[in-house]
């Protein structure tokens, strides 16, 4: 194992500060850093630097973006994966829609495995996004037939090896972005077809309780989601162009203009915010002055 340098550490957000948190840069000018993208989704870093992301030049394919800035397909999924992050070994893990299961992808991109494709022996449907908490489970959003009118999307836990998947939560509005709180406590959701925020409290059994609306958005729609070092939660808004932040009990601290409109999902490298903005096809770079929360136990 490779041990951490500093840097490495505060990019993932290993260490939560203690000062005041820094004020949200709503002027904050988008630099863009990959174009030629499909869909624009799923933006994750490994912990040396590599930019991964969904269907670079056509659908089903992940990208990387390497730290001395060349782009190039990873791999292709044999499906299409929406959302992606990176666990305790390095190695990818994508919420494959069209395939409808989850996989866990070597950093190289050689070997593409099926991590989980069902619960209970009911198969999964079309999957959105993923996340990790830090023992390493996998949190998943079934998403595929839900809407506001039939609110059955669903999200499942599967564990870091894949052999026991259960289900955390039922009957959402199209769950989409998902994360993990900082202490572990809660799970955050986007609920697309409501428009909103809503979030659960973890129990030892792994099962969500006390299904609350956290924030209510006025227009379309939220999507990614991902916590900053201070605990703030930050939205991609979709068809709002824009990252939204809220606090862990709902209110707006700030937006920022994304430089664009489908605004997908975000991630953290050092203090810079990297969005997936589908209507540019394109990642564009922020700098926000704060760091990315911890996602899942540290990497090799």
């Amino acid at each position: 194992m490779l041990a951490h340098t500093t840097s490495t550490i505060l990019a993932l957000g290993a260490f939560l500060p203690t000062q005041t948190p820094p004020p949200i840069p709503t002027d904050a000018q988008p630099y863009p850093v990959v174009a030629d993208i499909d869909f624009a989704e799923g933006p994750i870093f490994d912990s040396r630097g590599n930019l991964y992301f969904v269907d670079y030049v056509r659908n089903g394919t992940i990208g990387v973006r390497t730290p001395n800035g060349t782009v190039h397909i990873l791999c292709e999924t044999g499906g299409r994966a929406n959302g992606l992050k990176v666990d305790a070994a390095g190695y990818l893990i994508a919420a494959d829609y069209e395939g409808k299961r989850v996989l866990r992808i070597k950093p190289d991109g050689s070997e593409v495995k099926i991590l989980a494709n069902s619960c209970a022996g009911r198969p999964f449907l079309g999957l959105n996004d993923v996340c990790l908490d830090q023992a390493g489970n996998v949190y998943a959003t079934q998403c595929e037939g839900s809407s506001k009118e039939q609110p059955t999307g669903v999200v499942y836990r599967i564990s870091p090896d894949g052999s026991q998947v259960l289900q955390v939560a039922g009957g959402m509005a199209y769950p989409n972005g998902l994360a993990v709180s900082p202490d572990q406590k809660r799970l955050f959701v986007s609920e697309s077809g409501e428009n909103r925020v809503i979030a659960f409290d973890l129990q030892p059994d792994g099962t969500g309780a006390n299904r609350r609306i956290v924030h209510q958005f006025p227009d379309d729609t939220a999507d990614g989601l991902m916590f900053d070092e201070f605990g703030r939660l930050w939205v991609a808004r979709w068809t709002h162009g824009t990252l939204d932040v809220i606090s862990q009990e709902g209110e707006l601290l700030g937006s920022l203009d994304a430089g664009g409109t489908q605004v997908t999902n975000l991630c953290w490298w050092g203090t810079q915010l990297y969005v997936t903005v589908a209507g540019r096809h394109s990642i564009h770079r922020f700098e926000v002055g704060c760091r990315g929360a911890l996602q899942t136990a540290r990497q090799p």
